[in-house]
């Protein structure tokens, strides 16, 4: 019988190799199965599902200004969809208008209810900078739920000329309704979402640009904004400034 006789120093050398080699298997192995471990948990937190916003079927005439037709070359654009009527959950509810470089003395707003009986009018001072103004209407015109309000805003001028005024003016329509799901208890995104497909146009539109405002630097909510107003045809106004002033209605 053949016997194999290895000398110490190679049984010692054979044993360094294997003990070296399983180190290194074993170092780099660790390095690897916590950053696969660590790295997909981030990403999934970072990654927002896009919202889905699906418009009320009933549709409201006159909803933004030019009447029936909408002109975005106008110098004050309702931030509303087209024809479509726009719903809030909010006992207050922001409305959003687009107001272009202007040499108006003020601004005011009116409220009506369906039938054309005025609520509230309030006069408001005018930002120094064009762009999308928020306007933060007060809790004492006691919404009611299922009835349909009419929101007027108009610049007022030195001189009244009625046909520069009536350039210069825009409303729309809202709606108060009840929401099923408890949106308190969310997160913003999970609140965005249950919104954007309930239809709760104001409600999403304010949360919106919020989270823009507060987030300038992030492309994703950048899109989710431009793509919302793209979506029901404000595309002239989709990229406009959002005013950090908000005009509070007492």
């Amino acid at each position: 019988m053949l016997k194999l006789i290895l000398s110490p120093s190679i049984v010692c050398l054979v044993s360094i190799y294997f003990i070296f080699s399983f180190g290194q298997q074993v170092k780099a192995d660790d390095l690897n199965y916590p950053e696969n471990k660590l790295t997909s948990p981030i990403i999934a937190q970072n990654q927002k599902p896009r919202l889905k916003f699906k418009l009320p079927d009933r549709g409201v005439p006159n909803a933004r200004i030019g009447g029936a037709t909408r002109s975005l070359t106008k110098p004050v654009v309702a931030i509303i969809p087209s024809e479509k009527i726009a719903l809030t959950n909010s006992e207050s509810p922001t409305i959003f208008v687009y107001i272009s470089k202007n040499e108006a003395i003020s601004g005011s707003v009116k409220i009506s209810n369906e039938s054309g009986k005025e609520l509230y009018s309030s006069e408001f001072k005018l930002p120094e900078k064009t762009g999308i103004l928020r306007i933060k209407l007060p809790k004492t015109l006691n919404l009611e739920t299922n009835k349909l309000y009419k929101w007027e805003v108009k610049l007022n001028f030195k001189d009244n000329n009625p046909i520069v005024a009536s350039k210069y003016r825009t409303f729309g329509w809202l709606e108060k309704v009840s929401l099923k799901e408890d949106v308190s208890t969310k997160e913003t995104w999970a609140n965005l979402n249950v919104l954007a497909e309930a239809g709760i146009w104001y409600d999403t539109l304010e949360q919106l640009a919020i989270l823009r405002l507060e987030n300038p630097e992030d492309k994703d909510i950048q899109v989710e904004w431009t793509e919302l107003l793209k979506s029901v045809g404000l595309n002239n106004v989709a990229d406009s400034d959002i005013l950090s002033e908000v005009v509070i209605i007492n």
